[in-house]
């Protein structure tokens, strides 16, 4: 194990979490058991949205800076009437359900919540569940074991179900590795990062006013986040105040388990953003509950509208919910029902963040792979991300961070970066199929959707590419990752970078996109608080900046980069496909070029 001591007085460890989603053909999910006729199902009919085109058009012009209707957003009440299914449509939804003896509980914008028992379902949807055990997690849960069929009278609504037909389980974008004060490659804390990008002074923005949500499948210990904003002199006898975070635990919350991996990075999020915005009021939301539980998280921020961030470190390949991956069904619906409820959210004014997943340009597996377990071995292959992917979601990329360093001192400000992806020599079986994937990489994940065409916000640049590519913007991630023993890694000094976070009472390294994706969402909620203003779709305004940025320096560019498939030179200036459009300039970013930057951690400027 990779362990380095390095924090006086702190207990380290090492682990690399291995993602565990699968295809749904090739999820091998165990069918344990048959539930019980009378069992009851809870899942979601979801309800297009009316007038797409012009909702489209209204995000477009909220969030484009120099519009009339910049920033001005609606309520979830103006979204629904303008928007939302009619009640003409979510009562024939309705009858629909009661004839198939389905009852419908709660009624949103976009959703029907429905509940009814196993034999209803079974009937109403031409399909079988069972009691099956996810193979890698050992949770149970009911799912389909045939296709599942939309009755007629709600496929021409334009209906489609979530809750009990598809087993991909989207996975956090890190890895656990064991303090710029101990090289000048990190270990990073909060205000390191903010000096190194140029964050202003705490005392000048500090995201006060912003409600920041991080989503994710568990949890988070209030007594971490304490411990690690109290090392940088926040809280109680320190230079300012701790930043407000608050638990939310939908149904079917995870309990924080420091031992489960998945609390690790409910952890990192909430420190992350915690720290780059101490003003800000952190949300750290757990899921819950069957079916599509993310959709059911981000369905009830835009409901309630309780954020004005949303930050999520979550995802898997793109190409999974296509035809080819399912035995010739599309799972694609899913991904256009999330596709809805960002639109929903951008238009009243939430933006929705994602990480851009680690494994660098080669994110997905061929489906042969998936197939029988024969030890054949097989190349990754190219594809973007679920919901990295949405054009009205920013993706964050990462990178590996050079600072300052004085032994002894505390100052880290930035002196370059790379994403040079870190080549796995060792032929590995990542999801336990019988079969192997050899020359996969560690690294910021980037891709084209096969789903989602261009938005024009990317024609404000050159990307090179004719539809949606990710990610928008990075940060930093860090690099070399331990996958276990006799597990080979090429990876050199200058990418051994990491981010230090706090989990069960105990001070971690932990490197990925999960980092880099809510320490963006900090810097966005410190810029919110300058302008006054919930920002929207954010890549309007980011892709406008970069048009820009040889008068106004607003992203590093430049980054050597390299993704498995291309390789791009120091100095190559623009859009990168790796990076997006840079690493911000923290200042020029929020818009206050001129204030007192964040200067030293653990100062009156730096907390």
């Amino acid at each position: 194990m990779k362990v380095r001591s390095f924090l006086t007085g702190a207990a380290l460890g090492a682990l690399f979490l291995a993602p565990a989603a699968l295809p749904a053909q090739a999820a091998a999910l165990n069918f344990v058991g048959r539930p019980a006729p009378t069992q009851a199902v809870d899942f979601m009919v979801h309800l297009p949205v009316r007038n797409s085109a012009q909702l489209d058009q209204l995000v477009r012009i909220q969030s484009t800076p120099g519009s009339p209707q910049y920033h001005h957003f609606l309520t979830p009440a103006q979204f629904r009437r303008a928007f939302g299914a009619t009640s003409d449509t979510v009562a024939r939804a309705t009858s629909a359900l009661r004839t198939s003896g389905l009852a419908v509980t709660k009624v949103d914008s976009q959703f029907l919540h429905v509940r009814g028992t196993t034999a209803a379902v079974e009937r109403a949807f031409a399909t079988q569940l069972g009691v099956a055990r996810e193979p890698r997690s050992g949770r149970t849960m009911l799912a389909a074991k045939s296709r599942v069929t939309v009755p007629a009278a709600l496929a021409t609504l334009g209906a489609s179900v979530s809750g009990f037909g598809y087993h991909i389980q989207p996975q956090p974008q890190f890895s656990k590795i064991p303090a710029n004060r101990y090289s000048p490659f990190g270990g990073y804390w909060f205000t390191d990062l903010k000096q190194a990008y140029d964050y202003p002074s705490y005392g000048v923005a500090n995201g006060k006013g912003v409600t920041v949500a991080t989503v994710g499948e568990s949890d988070f210990s209030s007594d971490d986040a304490n411990l690690y904003f109290a090392h940088e002199k926040l809280g109680a006898g320190g230079l300012a105040p701790a930043p407000t975070v608050d638990h939310v635990l939908l149904p079917g919350a995870a309990p924080f388990d420091p031992n489960s991996g998945i609390s690790d990075e409910a952890n990192l999020d909430v420190q992350q953003v915690g720290g780059s915005a101490p003003g800000a009021h952190v949300l750290g939301v757990s899921i819950g509950g069957p079916g599509e539980p993310f959709l059911q998280a981000y369905s009830y921020i835009d409901e309630y509208n309780v954020a004005d961030i949303v930050s999520t470190s979550y995802g898997e390949c793109e190409l999974y919910y296509t035809a080819a991956y399912n035995g010739g069904t599309s799972y694609v619906d899913i991904l256009k029902s999330y596709h809805d409820v960002f639109r929903q959210g951008n238009s009243e004014g939430i933006t929705f963040i994602f990480s851009s997943g680690d494994n660098s340009g080669l994110g997905c597996f061929p489906t042969a792979y998936f197939g029988p377990g024969t030890g054949k071995v097989y190349q990754p292959i190219q594809g973007a991300g679920i919901w990295v992917d949405d054009p009205n979601v920013t993706g964050v990329g990462g990178t590996n961070l050079k600072t300052t360093y004085i032994p002894g001192g505390k100052d880290s400000k930035y002196i370059s970066e790379n994403e040079i992806g870190d080549r796995i020599l060792t032929p590995l079986d990542f999801y336990g199929t019988g079969n192997a994937i050899v020359r996969a990489l560690w690294g910021s994940g980037d891709g084209t959707s096969v789903i989602f065409g261009k938005p024009d916000y990317q024609n404000l640049v050159n990307t090179g590419y004719s539809s949606r590519r990710d990610p928008d913007v990075s940060m930093h991630m860090g690099g070399c990752p331990f996958y276990g023993p006799g597990v080979v890694v090429e990876c050199s000094p200058d990418r051994d970078s990491y981010d230090i976070a706090a989990i069960g009472g105990q001070f971690y390294g932990l490197i990925g996109t999960s980092a880099s994706a809510p320490e963006f969402a900090g810097l966005l909620a410190v810029k919110e608080s300058v302008t006054g203003s919930r920002a929207g779709n954010e890549n309007y305004d980011l892709y406008t900046l970069a048009s820009h940025n040889a008068t106004g320096k607003y992203f590093h560019q430049g980054i050597p980069s390299f993704n498995g498939v291309v390789y791009l030179p120091a100095g190559r200036l623009g859009y990168n496909p790796i990076l997006g459009v840079g690493t911000p300039y923290g200042r020029n970013f929020v818009g206050l070029p001129t204030v007192q930057a964040a200067g030293e951690p653990q100062t009156a400027t730096n907390p």
